[in-house]
């Protein structure tokens, strides 16, 4: 188990735990879109999601390095499969996105540093606007 899924069985979040999970999360989404970029080419959206992944995890690791956590190493290809059709990578997304999202909340209903809650919002908001991308996509084919 790895990112969000994981921290679902974790009940004793910690700040260092719930940063690991989100690096996690954010790793998987990265190369999830890389997969789908991969498997079916330059294709929407997962060519324009991917680059927000890349700032998501740059975001979480300014965040372990200032509280002084070590950055796990990205695990991710462990976790995922190469997607065999848009509709197969669109179905992935849109998991993945809901995972982050309901990560994320559980996350802020937890007394964070103020940097870490602004930080866990944009990623959370941001998940919110590529699920919706990703209806959107899955919704013409």
């Amino acid at each position: 188990m790895y990112g969000a899924i994981r921290s679902k069985l974790d009940n004793d979040l910690t700040l260092e735990k719930m940063l690991i999970y989100a690096i996690e999360d954010e790793y998987l989404a990265r190369t999830e879109y890389e997969l789908a970029l991969k498997s079916l080419g330059d294709e929407k959206p997962f060519n324009s999601i991917i680059n927000s992944e890349v700032h998501h995890i740059n975001w979480l690791k300014e965040l372990l390095q200032k509280y002084n956590i070590p950055i796990p190493e990205d695990r991710s290809y462990e976790f995922l499969k190469m997607p065999s059709s848009l509709d197969e990578a669109l179905e992935y997304g849109i998991h993945a996105e809901i995972e982050n999202i309901e990560m994320y909340e559980r996350f802020l209903s937890h007394s964070l540093p103020e940097d870490v809650q602004e930080v866990f919002k944009k990623l959370r908001d941001s998940s919110k606007g590529h699920l919706l991308v990703l209806k959107n996509r899955k919704e013409k084919i």
